[in-house]
């Protein structure tokens, strides 16, 4: 039998029968038949349940991993990509919105929409974690990446798949808004989280209320410096909407952060909005926004500033931080050329980049990814 509902992890039980999560920053206090802020965590009888244990958007995708994204763990290899439904942010520019922004029914088989998308439905497909790794195994992927929809609210999912994953050699992914708790972190890294790409939406409270339904940043800059700080390998990633966060004060803001805190080998995404769900800005983000990002990014010192969502003459490239040489030169996300050597080395001037590039580099990478 497929289990879809399980006791949760990390809560704690009130008085009248409330209880309060910990999994992520909100921290929910949740009263008996009442859902939290991400809908997928219900109070049963005074006792917390997930509804998404094995609720899944499909069997999974095979993605390149530079489209997460990741660009300096394991270049130009495929990620077998997972996701469910459910968020704890409320962001009103969410591209993934139609299954963020879903709610699971009781027994976890299906999802809804509130509100004006109450017409809508989404049928959930249901897997156990055996069933998953032996479709990882069997796809060939050497990474699996929880992606989509929020990761950090399908938490005992991720906790004991990856367990079972280690087990095959098979690195997990996070790609995720980082708004966790230390208690959550903490599990997280203790079963082998490998890599993550945390999505620094903005660098201030406001912008997080405004935009993303919460009351504060500072979760977020916590469990990238934790994660950073415990071995897992960090990259970051900020959205840029236009009139929003996109002046250069923020840039610059963002890019002094990251230096002070997880350091100048840290890859950091600028990537490009386009209107879509809420639409808190009804235009795209032009080129030259995102040209300022990359070259301030590189005035600051980032070795591994990178451009998304558009093509740019550089950002794809990942480059030499001594020589300044093209190291990994990419056509979207497709590996061109390689200037490494077989010791993680630059070939041009011997820079080692083991600290900085992580795992083997595939260079018969490909722009395709398919659904399974």
């Amino acid at each position: 039998m497929i289990i879809l509902i399980l006791k949760a992890k990390l809560w704690e039980k009130l008085d009248n029968k409330k209880v309060k999560c910990h999994v992520c920053a909100n921290e929910c206090v949740i009263s008996l038949g009442k859902v939290g802020i991400c809908r997928t965590r219900k109070n049963i009888e005074g006792e917390l349940f997930t509804l998404i244990y094995g609720s899944h958007i499909s069997k999974g995708s095979l993605d390149p991993i530079e489209k997460k994204p990741l660009y300096n763990f394991w270049p130009g290899h495929i990620a077998y990509s997972i996701a469910s439904i459910g968020c704890s942010f409320r962001c009103l520019n969410c591209q993934n919105w139609t299954i963020s922004q879903a709610n699971p029914t009781d027994n976890g088989k299906n999802g809804f929409y509130s509100d004006e998308y109450s017409d809508r439905k989404i049928s959930l497909y249901e897997m156990t974690p055996e069933a998953l790794v032996k479709n990882v195994v069997k796809s060939g992927a050497k990474t699996l990446a929880y992606t989509y929809n929020e990761p950090l609210i399908w938490h005992e999912w991720i906790i004991d798949t990856t367990k079972l994953l280690k087990k095959e050699g098979i690195k997990t992914i996070l790609v995720t808004n980082g708004f966790s708790t230390p208690e959550a972190s903490k599990e997280l890294i203790q079963v082998g989280i490998d890599a993550a790409n945390i999505d620094i939406k903005g660098m201030s409270d406001e912008f997080y209320k405004k935009i993303c339904g919460v009351k504060t940043l500072q979760p977020v800059l916590n469990t990238a410096k934790y994660f950073k700080e415990n071995k897992v390998h960090v990259e970051i990633t900020n959205l840029l909407i236009p009139d929003l966060n996109d002046k250069r004060e923020d840039i610059e803001k963002i890019c002094d952060w990251v230096l002070n805190n997880l350091g100048e080998e840290t890859p950091l995404h600028f990537s490009a909005y386009h209107p879509d769900f809420k639409m808190p800005s009804n235009e795209r983000t032009s080129y030259s926004v995102l040209d300022l990002a990359y070259n301030i990014a590189k005035e600051k010192g980032i070795f591994f500033p990178y451009i998304g969502n558009i093509n740019h003459n550089d950002g794809s490239n990942t480059f030499c931080p001594n020589c300044k040489i093209i190291l990994i030169e990419r056509n979207g996300y497709q590996i061109q050329n390689k200037n490494l050597t077989a010791n993680n080395t630059c070939k041009n001037c011997s820079f080692d980049l083991n600290g900085c590039i992580k795992g083997k580099i595939n260079e018969n990478s490909s722009n395709k990814f398919f659904f399974i």
